[in-house]
């Protein structure tokens, strides 16, 4: 009878103990990854970050592959080659470890772009407004195309993506705000480029219910000649694409918009130099070595090119075709607003260039060229189907390409642009 009396008085005073947090046998920790995914380049890396880390506790990290992805006692995962390796996380307190989770890391070989050198050129005059490009000349062929290095795509098996047909007539009020529809606020952010060698800016707008227990496919979104990561401001595209994503037009989506000149001194300013382009050209490098890392790092994104957009315009535009174009392995969409001069070859401004491709190398290759959305648009004032959207149409019919391509009421102005942008978000992440 006595054992049978101390074993209840045991009983209570253990199940005492555990509602006072006496016992941690069982406890689940709180800590949790920020991030279930990572994609770094050979020989980068990159730190695992923990929310709510317990102080007291230690954590612990191994890697399924050290051939592909080393990690050290701190969390820093280096990534050796090409492949994916697994690594887990755990938090040790009290002599109990707990598995915080596993973040899954993609290893990509590097792919360099060099471009091409920079030759002397000039503005003559300013542009009446700064992202005004005057009518295109048309392109001329040139020998030798930007030098790269890339590496031969995978083969897909993926079925030939659908083109939507082009809305022509866009609601009245569809770039406005509207009652009963929440939006993505804009929150400006800094990250390091090894680029530029220096902290940039970047505008970046998250769904209104954003969520770390969701994967947001994510939309890039370039600006002009003269503009910075606020020109795109101008143009609403929280409203554009909110009020589509309200009538269940298009897909909740994070909207990173950049600023495009990647260099130093990457302030607003409107140059017609060879100088100038290049540093527009040499985002290509900004963007895939450091913010698409850090959007990556930051942000719940869904990864791969199902699920990655690129678009732009004016030189903006420019750029969206030639990162596209050059990175389809990345970028399932890529559409260009009212691009700029410098796709083929051309002199205006006092400038001359050889432009980023010749007709014969303004393609996809044949793995993604079923498989990728390209989309331009011009404006009947500033040249319709003669400015160079339309000519990059031309050119792609040419080559079997298959686009979207029209022509719309306005300029080289914003009237356009954000027609395009409606357009683009009907498309893409479908």
């Amino acid at each position: 009878m006595k054992k049978k009396v101390f074993r209840g008085i045991s009983f209570l005073l253990m199940a005492a103990m555990v509602c006072q947090g006496g016992i941690t046998a069982g406890a689940k920790t709180k800590a949790k990854l920020s991030i279930k995914k990572m994609s770094i380049n050979v020989g980068k890396t990159r730190k695992i970050k923990i929310a709510k880390k317990n102080k007291k506790a230690k954590y612990t990290f191994k890697s399924s592959n050290k051939r592909i992805a080393k990690v050290t006692s701190k969390g820093v995962v280096k990534a050796v080659k090409a492949g994916t390796a697994k690594i887990t996380v755990k938090e040790i307190y009290k002599k109990k470890t707990n598995k915080v989770g596993t973040i899954t890391v993609t290893v990509k070989s590097i792919t360099k772009y060099v471009l091409p050198p920079s030759k002397t050129g000039s503005a003559t005059q300013p542009p009446a407004q700064t992202t005004a490009v005057p009518t295109q000349t048309p392109p001329v062929n040139v020998s030798q195309p930007p030098a790269m290095v890339t590496e031969t795509p995978a083969a897909t098996t993926e079925p030939p993506l659908e083109l939507q047909p082009i809305t022509y007539d866009v609601p009245a009020d569809f770039d406005k705000k509207q009652d009963g529809v929440a939006y993505g606020k804009v929150v400006k952010k800094q990250y390091y480029s090894t680029t530029t060698g220096k902290k940039r800016n970047v505008n970046v707008i998250v769904p209104p219910d954003y969520t770390t227990e969701k994967e947001y496919p994510v939309l890039y979104l370039f600006h002009g000649i003269g503009g910075d990561e606020d020109e795109w401001l101008q143009g609403n595209p929280a409203y554009v694409v909110g009020n589509l994503v309200a009538e269940g037009l298009a897909k909740e989506m994070i909207i990173v918009i950049p600023n495009c000149r990647a260099r130093a001194n990457d302030k607003a300013v409107t140059e017609f130099s060879l100088e100038h382009y290049a540093a527009f050209d040499n985002f290509i490098n900004d963007l895939r070595d450091n913010l698409m890392p850090y959007i990556e790092e930051n942000y719940s994104i869904a990864t791969g090119r199902k699920n990655t957009a690129i678009a732009g315009l004016s030189m903006g535009g420019r750029e969206s075709l030639n990162i596209g174009l050059h990175m389809p392995e990345t970028f399932g969409y890529i559409a260009a607003f009212s691009p700029g001069f410098g796709v083929f070859a051309y002199e205006a401004n006092g400038v001359k260039e050889d432009g980023l491709f010749t007709e014969e190398t303004f393609l996809l290759p044949d793995e993604y060229k079923d498989h990728t959305l390209l989309m331009l648009n011009n404006g009947i004032s500033e040249g319709g189907e003669n400015a160079l959207g339309g000519q990059c149409h031309k050119v792609l019919e040419k080559n079997g390409m298959p686009h979207l391509f029209y022509v719309t009421e306005g300029g080289h102005d914003f009237k356009v642009w954000k027609h395009g942008l409606y357009n683009f978000a009907l498309q893409i992440f479908q």
